[in-house]
Parts: structure tokens; sequence; C-alpha cells
């Protein structure tokens, strides 16, 4: 057995997901990979299959809105622009000071997270609910992870590229990467099941006082899981893409170019830990890139427990996909679980 295959059957067996797909690569081939366990549990089992579609969650950020504005750059987008620039709702001085580059390092110091659609569903009423919430920090004064940020960029890029974020996916990054990466799967059946019944979201809302009579009752599948994403339409610069794991290293690779060295490099210095244009590094208390990778180890976690890391320095990819919050989301620490894998690498060095 595989180091590969003996990590997820450990995991599985020790109840950290109920299946996985894992892979290792170098930006020119998949060094090895491998898949085990079960796509759902309920409301009926099934195995994962080789071309099982996982909810990447928060993989889109760097996958999809990074790469969206790295080509954006090289067409006259210029990071130190306001958002407003592109949407009059961000033209009002609440958000003054905040940079499009801002929002892809974390720094505008707009909150978490907010339950939007519960003010209103779809892009229109999310602009509104998002030209009202006030920033809670100066902006670029810490790091804090913020999806609102996101939905902000999802906007601004989709203004820019005067098309929908997944067309622009589609045509400007996964079809030249030859990558099958989509969002809005056709077949739910092809994809791996996340939670049952929004019980994560349904929490926080309530948690922040609010109502919302439509959260999903049923196990999610097919959709995407962040009940952000989903409402928007499911597609978003957030959240919302899917794919398997072998299509998510071919997203990747491309940033192992040193030409895209500077969206990757760390930009907040000064603060608590390391964010590149969409990228997370290795510094800080949120990295998950383990033992055997270098400090210029970079990369991105998904709350449906996927991951995808960078290690310039050794020429590896390191992508991990499950299902880990089915049927429900479990309060262990997953990063312990992906920093065992990326302590892998040892066995891939050449």
């Amino acid at each position: 057995m595989s180091p590969l295959e003996e990590f997820l059957e450990e995991e599985i067996a020790a109840g950290s997901f109920p299946g996985g797909s894992a892979l290792v690569g170098s930006r020119e081939a998949v060094l090895a990979q491998t898949r085990s366990g079960r796509a759902a549990v309920l409301p009926h089992a099934s195995a994962l299959e080789p071309g099982t579609l996982f909810d990447l969650a928060s993989l889109t950020k760097p996958l999809v809105a990074g790469a969206l504005a790295f080509e954006a750059c090289r067409e006259g987008l210029d990071l130190t622009w306001p958002p407003g620039r592109f949407l009059p709702e961000w033209k009002k001085t609440r958000f003054d000071g905040i940079t499009i580059e801002m929002l892809l390092t974390h720094t505008s110091g707009l909150a978490a997270w907010f339950p939007l659609y519960a003010r209103g569903e779809g892009a229109p009423a999310y602009r509104r609910t998002l030209g009202e919430l006030e920033p809670e920090s100066p902006p670029g004064s810490i790091v804090r992870y913020s999806d609102l940020g996101f939905l902000v960029l999802a906007e601004v890029l989709e203004a820019f590229f005067a098309a929908r974020i997944d067309r622009a996916f589609a045509d400007v990054v996964a079809f030249p990467e030859a990558s099958a990466a989509r969002f809005l799967p056709e077949d739910p059946g092809a994809c791996a099941a996340t939670e049952e019944g929004d019980e994560t979201e349904r929490a926080m809302t309530a948690a922040l006082g609010l109502a919302y009579a439509h959260f999903r009752t049923e196990v999610v599948r097919g959709e995407v899981h962040d009940g952000n994403a989903f409402r928007r339409g499911g597609v978003s610069a957030h959240a919302g893409l899917f794919a398997t794991a072998e299509d998510v290293w071919k997203l990747a690779r491309s940033w192992l170019d040193p030409a895209r060295g500077d969206f990757t490099r760390d930009r907040t210095p000064a603060l608590s830990e390391a964010r590149g244009l969409g990228w997370q590094g290795s510094r800080g208390a949120g990295s998950v890139s383990g033992k055997a990778l270098s400090e210029r180890a970079f990369g991105h976690t998904g709350f449906t427990g996927t991951s995808v890391w960078l290690d310039p320095e050794r020429d590896r990819i390191f992508v991990l996909l499950t299902n880990r919050i089915h049927p429900r989301a479990a309060k262990a620490d997953f990063n312990e679980v992906r920093r065992r894998f990326h302590d892998l690498a040892r066995n891939f060095d050449s």
C-alpha cells in the first residue's frame, strides 16, 4: 500500500472523513494519486469514483478569484483601485481606503462572514447589503479572513470581464489549463455529498440573532455547500467550484511559475499571517504547510475538507479533497489532518 493510500485509510478509520482523494504532483506531472472511501453515507451510501467531483469551498478564492485577478492585471486592472471604481454601492465613506488588493489579502477590514441571504437573495440584493455593512477595522490594519471581501471581489471581477464569474473562469482560466473544474455541476450523483440541513450556517445565523426561512433540510449534494454562494446562484469568487484532485492540480501548477510570484509572495509582512493575492503563506497560525514544506510554500484550505498547497523550492503540489463535513461538520481541528498529509512530502523528494 502506498503512503497516500495508507494516509487515506488511516484517516477514514479514525473518522476524519467518509472519503477522500489525494494527489502529489510537480509542475510537469502527477507523481501519485489515489482515492478511498465513500462519496456519501446518507441518504444512501455510494463509493468514490475516479471522476467524483468535490465541493472545493474556499479553494475557489485562489483558483478562481486569484487567477482571474492575475489575468485582469495583465489587461489593465490596477490593484490600488477602490471597489467603488466599478460599483457605486462602494463609493460610500465607510469604504474609503479599501483597495482591490486588500480584498485579495483579507486586509479590507470587512467582517469574516454574514448571511447576506437573510436580507435578500441574489447578486443585486447582495450588492445592496454589502454596501450597508460597516467594516470592523481600518483598512490594512489586520488580516481578517473574510468571505465578504471576496463577495465584493466577485462583483468587481464580473464588472471587469463583463461576464459572470463561471463564464469568465471557464474561458480565461480553466480552458487554457485543460481543467474540467466547474461551477454548477449537472449531475448531483457525480459529486461527493456535504452537510445535511445547512446545519452550520443555520447555527451561525441564529447566533447573530437573525432568522432565515429557507435553509435546506436534505443532504447537500451537487449544490455548493456555502450558503452565500448557493443563494447568489451557485457562482461566486469565494466558493462554488467543483473539481477532482487532478483538475485542481491542473489549475495549481501554473502558480509555480516564477512570473506569478508577485501574487504568491507575502504581502502582509507586518501583520499576523502571510497573505498573498488570494493565497496564504506558511507564516501564521492558520498555515497547514507542515514540517516538510519550505518557508516559501503557499496554499489554501476549504471548509468542506479540501486543501491545495504548493512548494516552489521542491517543485511540488499537494492536493487533498475530502467530504469531512458529511453528514455533519465535526468540531475536530482538521488542519492537523492536512499537516499530516503535507508531512508525506518527504516521501516524494527527488
